[in-house]
């Protein structure tokens, strides 16, 4: 094979590991750009009859090929419609059930952690949490993750990052070769006990351990329960009550007890299962917590409230400090920059006369003249000309917006932008 330039510009050769799986990236940018144009995405049924073991070399074709497209951006003309197109191909592979290695697991996370802030997180994590079903953490993998979290960035929903974030501290919990920290939480005594059993009792309570998930629904599901008996026979009742004894004694202290996320989620799932197992001991053990005092009041409701296994109200966690009421949340930055952009009131934020070459703009940080003719900008403030800074512009907005301020349109779109320079103004520059 000899050297091959894609649609997109991208450039391989015959001694490509991934060679195969360009080429039919090549085959779907040639073909979708269409697609995208109307707003249609990769039929998901002709991407499922590839080979689950090709699907995840074109994972990895797919990743490198966008960090590619990133550097080479300024570049390339239509680099953003590529690396649309990909996202969208991603988004259809991360579906599926792939038999992932560790090694697998590894390069999805390693090649992702520079996209977090192009890309959705899930699909890498999704594959984690399946493959911990069968097999445990190792050191390499728990530095992947760990180096993963440390990059996540906030994108879509506040609840689904949520969600992605709360697995990731649980996993994490369960990295065997983290230094302990005992004022981090309560929960680190659980983590050095663990570490110090024998071999083939470790076993079992790290099946049990890994069991316990952080993003639980506030009740106990079926299916859990099911697979979590299964997992606290194996650990033994005897074993399990003398455990939970141990680590619940500090709630009866008097002392005021750190709280992680993820140590909140190990005494939800603990809780079950001392439900579970339908011994009195443990349900003692498991009431201390109606005596506990906690240093902070955030991680601590999903459970506390986890009691109402064993008949506690949340009235009663109230009435005993235990959590906080529900408080009424405000609407999102988003929510609220959409009202006011379909308000009769972001007209007086423009001012603008049909006959006239210039439109000024009252942004929330300064005023900005704009210039119809030559598309020019400048800041009231300083007399600074300012230009778009089209390397940090979205692909999402590349498709309304263009790099050249030609048209109406385009001058109106840059308007809409400067009018809320707080949240925008990374996207415009000095102009050299």
């Amino acid at each position: 094979m000899e050297v091959v330039i894609g649609p997109d510009g991208y450039v391989f050769g015959p001694a490509d590991r991934l060679g195969k799986s360009h080429l039919l990236l090549n085959d779907y940018l040639a073909g979708s750009q269409s697609a995208l144009a109307a707003n249609v995405g990769p039929v998901p049924a002709k991407w499922k009859k590839l080979p689950k073991l090709e699907t995840i070399d074109l994972i990895e074709a797919i990743l490198s090929r966008f960090s590619w497209l990133r550097e080479h951006d300024a570049e390339l003309h239509s680099a953003h419609l590529a690396r649309l197109q990909l996202v969208q191909l991603l988004r259809v592979l991360y579906t599926r059930k792939l038999p992932c290695t560790e090694t697998n697991l590894r390069m999805m996370l390693d090649l992702t952690v520079p996209l977090l802030d192009a890309i959705a997180p899930d699909g890498p994590v999704d594959y984690v949490m399946e493959y911990i079903k069968e097999h445990d953490l190792t050191p390499q993998l728990s530095n992947s993750l760990r180096e993963f979290q440390s990059h996540l960035e906030s994108q879509g929903s506040v609840s689904s990052m949520q969600s992605l974030r709360q697995r990731l501290y649980t996993l994490l919990w369960m990295d065997e070769w983290e230094p302990l920290n005992p004022a981090h939480c309560w929960s680190e005594s659980i983590r050095r006990d663990f570490r110090m059993m024998s071999v083939e009792r470790r076993a079992g309570w790290r099946k049990l351990l890994k069991h316990i998930r952080g993003n639980a629904p506030q009740n106990m599901p079926p299916s859990w329960a099911r697979e979590a008996e299964q997992r606290l026979a194996e650990v033994g009742i005897e074993d399990f009550c003398e455990q939970l004894s141990l680590w619940f004694a500090p709630f009866r202290s008097g002392e005021a007890l750190p709280l992680s996320v993820a140590g909140s989620h190990i005494l939800k799932g603990l809780i079950w299962y001392a439900a579970l197992s339908r011994d009195e001991r443990a349900r003692e053990s498991a009431l201390w917590l109606l005596d506990v005092k906690w240093k902070q009041k955030r991680n601590i409701a999903k459970s506390m409230v986890a009691l109402e296994v064993f008949g506690i109200s949340k009235e009663e966690l109230l009435s005993r400090n235990l959590i906080k009421p529900v408080s009424v949340s405000q609407p999102r930055i988003l929510e609220r920059l959409l009202t006011v952009l379909e308000s009769p009131m972001m007209s007086t934020h423009v001012v603008s006369d049909p006959d006239d070459d210039l439109i000024v703009v009252q942004g929330q940080l300064h005023f900005y003249r704009l210039f119809r003719s030559s598309g020019k900008i400048e800041r009231v403030t300083d007399n600074a000309e300012l230009e778009l800074d089209w390397a940090a512009v979205p692909d999402q907005l590349r498709l309304s917006l263009k790099q050249q301020c030609d048209s109406d349109e385009q001058l109106g779109l840059r308007a809409t932008l400067l009018m809320y320079d707080s949240l925008n103004q990374q996207y415009f520059k000095l102009r050299k």
